[in-house]
Parts: structure tokens; sequence; C-alpha cells
């Protein structure tokens, strides 16, 4: 079977059983990430018991995207600094030529 050959998995995901098509290649990447959602939703559950189960896979989804965000924001700065960092070396290369 080739890596890429679509798989069907079975992942439970905050509290609940999901059936995912997947590929070999992609299925540990998609595992962690169940892992680190439940991981997030048991810390939230532990911190607030009383909310409802739907506002705190909310809360958790927020947060996750909240972290994508600014991951995606400091992307953007260093790919800028990298940007500016290639002009000045090609700026010197051009004085020292």
């Amino acid at each position: 079977m080739s890596s890429n050959t679509p798989i069907v998995i079975e992942l439970r995901i905050i509290e609940q059983i999901f059936r995912l098509s997947t590929t070999d290649e992609e299925r540990s990447e998609l595992e962690k990430a169940a892992d680190i959602l439940n991981q997030r939703f048991q810390e939230f559950r532990a911190k607030a018991p009383r909310i409802e189960h739907n506002k705190l896979v909310v809360m958790v989804a927020l947060e996750l995207m909240q972290e994508v965000l600014s991951l995606n924001k400091s992307l953007q700065q260093y790919e800028q600094c990298e940007h500016l960092l290639k002009t000045v070396l090609e700026s010197i290369e051009k004085e020292t030529v």
C-alpha cells in the first residue's frame, strides 16, 4: 500500500469516536493533533468542570486558533526580516564588487 493511499482510522477526540480518512503518511500527525486537542480539553475541563461540554469545545478551539494566528504572525515577521536581511546582503555585495 502506498503511503498516499487513503485509509480510515478511528480516533477518540474530546470524548467521542470519529472515523477519519487520512493516509499512512499523515496518520501520525492526525493522531498527534487529536492528542493535543484531548489534552487541551482535559485542561479546560479541570479548570471549569461545570461549563457545558460544547462551550468547552469552543473555548479550546478559540485558544488553538489564537495560537495559530500568533504563529502565523511570527512567521510573517520572520519572512519580513529574512527579506530585509537578503536585501541588505545584496546591497553589501554590490558595494564590494
